[in-house]
C-alpha cells in the first residue's frame, strides 16, 4: 500500500544524502516519530553518522536535510524534511497526493495483497486429540493457526493448512476401551454432540475405572497395539469411532471459521513405513540407542547430552511413542522423507467452499503436493517446546539446518476469569482459573459459544426490536465469534490470555465487537447518502483535519502490519492494526462532516475516504477470521 512507498522514497532519499556527503553506506532505518507535531516518519540516522564521524548530532542533521530538500520535490510523496535539533530527520507526506492515490487503490480493490512468492509454507494447527470436544485452549491454538494462515497467503506464499489426527493414541485408546471393554453406548444421548460425549462421559469414566481396577490399563496397551497393527475387528471398529468424533469436532472447527486443506492421520504414519525408515536411520547414526538398564531398559532412546536426560521414542513393548511418530511427519512436511501418501476428499466441501482433502495409504490420488515444504509452521502450545526441540535436533541430524525449516509457532494457555467461569457454573478461588481436564475444570468451545451468543442475541434484540429472528440470530452468531476469535488473537502469543466474556462482548475497547460494530457504522455512513465516493487531486486537497489525515494514514498500513505478522509468525499484529483502525475511523466520525458537508466534492471525498476505510477494516478482519456483517 501506498505508505510503504513513503517509507521506501524516504529511504531512498536517506541513502543518496549519505552517499552524497560522504558518509557512506549507513544502515537506513526509518520509523513513526514519537508524536504527530514530529512528520509522519523519522529517522535517526543522524545519530549514528554523528557517533562515527565525532560530530554534533544536529549539525549532520542540519547537512542531511539540506541535501534532501531539493531531492525530495522528485518524489512523490515526500513534501518536507525538517532536522531537530536532538539529531533526528523528520519527514512529512503530500497528503494531497497521497489520500487521491491510497483511497483510489483501495476502490479500485488493490488492498496491499503481495504478489506470489513461490515460497511454499505448510501451517499445522488445531490437532486436538480424538477423544473429546474442543476446548477453550484448543480454541486458542485453532484462531492463531488459521489466522496466520490467511495472513501468510495475504503476504504470497503457497500455504497448505494441515490438521493431525491422533488417532492411535492413548487417548483415543482410552475411548475404545469404554466402548469395548465398558460397554459404554457407541451412540450420543440426544442433544449431546459426540465429540462432547466422548470426552465429558467415555474418557472420564475410563479414567476412573483405571482407578479402580489397574488391570484395565492393560486392555489400553491392547487397543493400542491392534490399532498400530491397522487391521482386524478392534482396528476398524475404532476407525469407525475416531470418524464420528472428527466430523463433531469439524462442526466446531468451521463454526469458528476454519478451514483445512489436509488431514494427516498418525495411524497412517505408522502404517506408512516412514518411521521405520527413519528409525533405521537413526540407528546407523547412532541418534538412538536402545536402553540395556535402569527405568528405560529395553526401549530406543534419544540422549539428550545437554540435560542428561532420555527421551523414549520406542517403548520395550515395541510400541513408538508420541515424539516417534512425530518425527516422521516432520521430515515429511520438509521433504526429508518421500511421500508414501495417496489422497482423496474427506465428506462434503466446507463451508468456505474449499475441498478437504485427507491422507490414504492406497485407493486415492498419487502426486498431490502437500509434502517437502519450504517452511512448515506447527501451531502447538508451549508445553510441548520440548518435543519440538527433540524433533527439531533430529532433522537436524537427518539434514544439516533442517531445523531452520521447521518452525514452532508456541502459545501459552488460555484461563477464565472468575465472573465467566461461575457463570458456566464452576467454584473457583482467586480472580481466575486454570483449566485443568484433570480437576474436571474446562470449557468446550461450543458451549463458550452458546453462552456468547445467547447473551449477544438478547442486547441485539433490545437494539433491534423491529428485526426478524434470523437477523437476530446471524448477527448474534457474528458477535459471539468475533468476541471468541478476537480475544484468542489480541495477546502476544506467549502470554496467558485470561479471558472474560463481558469484556469480550463488549461493543467499545479492545474487542472483536468493537470492530463489527465499527465496520457497520461505516458502511450506515454510505447507504444514507445523496453522494457518490470518488476522489480526485482537488477534492483531496480540500481533506485537512487531523482526523480525516490520521485516518488515511492508518489505512494504508494493513500490509505493513501483515507483513510483521508474517515476520513474528503474530497475527496479533494485524488484529492490533484492525482496532488502531476503528479507533483512527471513530473519531473521524465524531469530528467531521460527510454526508452534511455542504461542499459537494469534499463531501464525495469524504465518502470515498468511509468507504475505503471500511473495506481495508473488512480486509483485516478476514485476515483474522472475524465474519463481519454490515449491520450490527
Amino acid at each position: 500500500m501506498r505508505f510503504r512507498e513513503f517509507e521506501k522514497e524516504v529511504e531512498e532519499l536517506v541513502a543518496r544524502a549519505c552517499a552524497s556527503l560522504g558518509y557512506g553506506e549507513v544502515e537506513v532505518e526509518v520509523g513513526p516519530p514519537p508524536g504527530e507535531g514530529y512528520g509522519d516518519l523519522s529517522s535517526a540516522v543522524s545519530l549514528r553518522i554523528a557517533k562515527k564521524t565525532s560530530q554534533s548530532p544536529a549539525d549532520v542533521a542540519l547537512k542531511m536535510a539540506s541535501k534532501m530538500t531539493e531531492e525530495a520535490k522528485g518524489t512523490r510523496y515526500v513534501a518536507g524534511v525538517v532536522p531537530h535539533r536532538a539529531g533526528y530527520l523528520n519527514f512529512t507526506l503530500d497528503y494531497a497526493r497521497f489520500s487521491c492515490d491510497s483511497i483510489g487503490d483501495i476502490l479500485r480493490g488493490d488492498l496491499g495483497a503481495m504478489p506470489k512468492t513461490g515460497r511454499k509454507v505448510l501451517v499445522e494447527h488445531t490437532n486436538v486429540n480424538p477423544n473429546k470436544a474442543l476446548h477453550i485452549g484448543h480454541a486458542r491454538n485453532l484462531v492463531l493457526g488459521d489466522s496466520l494462515v490467511n495472513v501468510l497467503r495475504y503476504l504470497g506464499d503457497d500455504v497448505r493448512a494441515l490438521n493431525y489426527i491422533d488417532d492411535s493414541g492413548s487417548q483415543f485408546a482410552d475411548v475404545i476401551v469404554g466402548l469395548k471393554f465398558l460397554g459404554l453406548p457407541d451412540e450420543a444421548p440426544a442433544g449431546v454432540k459426540f465429540d462432547a460425549y466422548c470426552g465429558d462421559r467415555i474418557y472420564t469414566r475410563v479414567t476412573q475405572e483405571y482407578a479402580k481396577s489397574p488391570g484395565l490399563k492393560e486392555k489400553e496397551s491392547l487397543v493400542l497395539r491392534e490399532i498400530e497393527k491397522g487391521e482386524g475387528e478392534l482396528a476398524e471398529y475404532a476407525k469407525k469411532i475416531v470418524g464420528k468424533i472428527l466430523a463433531a469436532q469439524l462442526e466446531t472447527c468451521w463454526r469458528l471459521g476454519a478451514s483445512y486443506d489436509l488431514l494427516n492421520w498418525e495411524s497412517q504414519i505408522v502404517h506408512s513405513g516412514m518411521w521405520d525408515e527413519i528409525f533405521g536411520r537413526l540407528k546407523s547414526m547412532g541418534v538412538v540407542k536402545l536402553e540395556s538398564q535402569g527405568e528405560n531398559a529395553g526401549c530406543w532412546v534419544i540422549p539428550d547430552t545437554e540435560t542428561g536426560e532420555q527421551k523414549v521414542v520406542v517403548r520395550s513393548d515395541g510400541t513408538a511413542v508420541y515424539v516417534a511418530k512425530d518425527i516422521p511427519y516432520a521430515a515429511w512436511k520438509i521433504g526429508l522423507v518421500g511421500d508414501p501418501f495417496e489422497y482423496q476428499v474427506y465428506g462434503a466441501k466446507q463451508p468456505d467452499g474449499a475441498v478437504l482433502n485427507s491422507t490414504v495409504l492406497s485407493g486415492g490420488v498419487k502426486g498431490m503436493d502437500f509434502s517437502g515444504a519450504d517452511i512448515a509452521i506447527s501451531v502447538i502450545d508451549v508445553r510441548q517446546g520440548y518435543l519440538q526441540k527433540i524433533v527439531a535436533k533430529v532433522l537436524d541430524s537427518m539434514n544439516e539446518g533442517a531445523s531452520k525449516r521447521y518452525l514452532h509457532r508456541a502459545y501459552e494457555v488460555v484461563a477464565l476469569s472468575k465472573a465467566t467461569a461461575e457463570r458456566l457454573g464452576f467454584e473457583v478461588e482467586g480472580e481466575f482459573a486454570h483449566m485443568s481436564g484433570r480437576a474436571g475444570l474446562y470449557v468446550n468451545v461450543d458451549t463458550m459459544l452458546a453462552s456468547l451468543k445467547e447473551r449477544a442475541r438478547a442486547e441485539t434484540r433490545k437494539r433491534s426490536l423491529s428485526e426478524t429472528d434470523a437477523w437476530v440470530d446471524d448477527v448474534s452468531e457474528a458477535l459471539a465469534i468475533s468476541a471468541l476469535r478476537y480475544e484468542l488473537l489480541k495477546q502476544d502469543p506467549d502470554k496467558i490470555i485470561v479471558f472474560d466474556a463481558d469484556e469480550a462482548l463488549r461493543l467499545q475497547g479492545d474487542t472483536g465487537p468493537y470492530l463489527l460494530y465499527t465496520y457497520a457504522r461505516a458502511r450506515r455512513i454510505l447507504d444514507k447518502t445523496d453522494g457518490r465516493p470518488s476522489i480526485d487531486l482537488g477534492s483531496a486537497a480540500k481533506m485537512t483535519k487531523p482526523q480525516e489525515l490520521r485516518l488515511v494514514k492508518r489505512m494504508s498500513m494493513l500490509d505493513a502490519a501483515a507483513s510483521k505478522a508474517g515476520e513474528y509468525l503474530s497475527p496479533r499484529e494485524v488484529a492490533k492494526f484492525a482496532h488502531e483502525l476503528a479507533v483512527a475511523f471513530n473519531d473521524f466520525y465524531e469530528n467531521v462532516q460527510v454526508n452534511k458537508e455542504a461542499d459537494p466534492a469534499l463531501r464525495d471525498a469524504r465518502l470515498a475516504l468511509v468507504d475505503a476505510s471500511s473495506k481495508v477494516l473488512a480486509k483485516s478482519m478476514t485476515l483474522i477470521g472475524i465474519p463481519y456483517r454490515t449491520r450490527i
